[in-house]
């Protein structure tokens, strides 16, 4: 079976996935190449006992993918690169501070891109996902003049909620192509080159992610509920599918509990009523007929998604004709799509068209 053509839109910038601000005048500005304009610190889950046999190494990298750093360290320590641990994936252009994990003592590295600054004694081997969130401190430049008075509608709409899309870095340049190409030859778990299968299951799943809450927020349904959803509690995380629309629906707009979209799989809470038809037509819309969804099953489990995310401990200010901004945001989640909501950008906010990692920044 050959994929459709045509595939929807999918990362915000296209087509078909609005800004939740749409309504409101925009800051402008663009992410120059500059890294230190993009600064990232990762926010750990735990901190390491000081006891075991594994170093944990907390790094600050410049201009360098995950990938890279993990590699230098690995080489300079001696030791496999699969043995090389780490909690979430960082982008290349920026300036961020992360940790690893390794087998043996680490060493210095031999480039001014990569600085060592923390090394402790752990038991375990860090793993993908073992973080709590990322802080980032980030400049726009080329704001619009009236960039300052736009910005309190701005920053009281974004601290309301903004769309919880994946941001355009998931994709790459194929993978949702990729990841078709792969459920239709039977989705092999083995790696071809440098094509992750189970990454690029998780890029479809994103895809079809984005395109249901694109709908959403074009039906006027961001912060509503609609019948059948499944919603997750802010305080707990616990979710559930809403039976009483009476009840849900102003614990849905207070904010109490938040709608969530499919990450689809066999484990993904089942939605019903009209939030079912819904999911089914995001699904429908990239072909995923039975035969691909059993393919995606053997790859990806399935969850749910918030739809939208507060950014925490938010301050945003403008100095001439830059934009300076920090936030808060839990792993999974892309500062991109929170400076979309401030400058709605016509494509992409980076200025120079770069290489993309193609992961999620935690």
């Amino acid at each position: 079976m050959s994929p459709p053509r045509g595939l929807p839109p999918h990362h915000p910038g296209q087509p078909g996935c609005p800004l939740a601000t749409a309504h409101l005048p925009g800051t402008g500005g663009y992410l120059a190449p500059e890294p230190a304009d993009f600064r990232v610190d990762e926010i750990p889950a735990y901190a390491p006992s000081g006891e075991g046999t594994h170093f944990f190494v907390r790094i600050r990298k410049t201009g360098l993918t995950t990938a890279q750093a993990k590699g230098m360290l690995a080489q300079a320590a001696g030791v496999g690169l699969r043995s090389v641990g780490s909690a979430g994936r960082k982008d290349k252009w920026a300036v961020t501070t992360q940790w690893f994990s390794l087998p043996a003592e680490p060493k210095p590295v031999d480039d001014d891109r990569l600085e060592i600054l923390e090394v402790a004694r752990h038991g375990q081997k860090l793993r993908m996902g073992h973080l709590k969130g990322n802080r980032f401190t980030v400049v726009l430049r080329g704001v619009h003049p009236e960039a300052a008075a736009r910005l309190p509608a701005l920053q009281a709409a974004i601290e309301r909620g903004v769309p919880n899309y994946y941001g355009e870095q998931r994709f790459g340049l194929q993978n949702v192509q990729r990841a078709l190409d792969l459920l239709d030859a039977g989705a092999p778990r083995h790696r071809r080159g440098n094509l992750d299968p189970e990454f690029l299951a998780s890029a479809l799943q994103s895809a079809v992610f984005n395109h249901w809450l694109g709908w959403r927020i074009t039906a006027g349904d961001l912060y509503r509920l609609v019948p059948g959803d499944v919603l997750q509690k802010r305080d707990s995380g616990g979710v559930f599918t809403s039976e009483d629309a009476a009840a849900d629906g102003p614990r849905v707009e207070s904010g109490e509990v938040v709608p969530t979209g499919p990450m689809i799989g066999p484990k993904c809470f089942a939605a019903a009523d009209r939030a079912a038809l819904r999911e089914q037509s995001a699904i429908a819309a990239f072909g995923l007929t039975p035969e691909r969804l059993a393919a995606l099953a053997r790859l990806a489990p399935g969850s749910r998604r918030p739809a939208t995310l507060i950014p925490q401990d938010l301050q945003v200010s403008v100095a001439g004709d830059q934009l300076h901004a920090a936030f808060t945001l839990p792993k999974g989640a892309f500062a991109t799509v929170v400076l979309a909501e401030l400058a709605h950008p016509e494509g992409n906010l980076r200025r120079r068209a770069d290489t993309p990692e193609g992961a999620p920044p935690g």
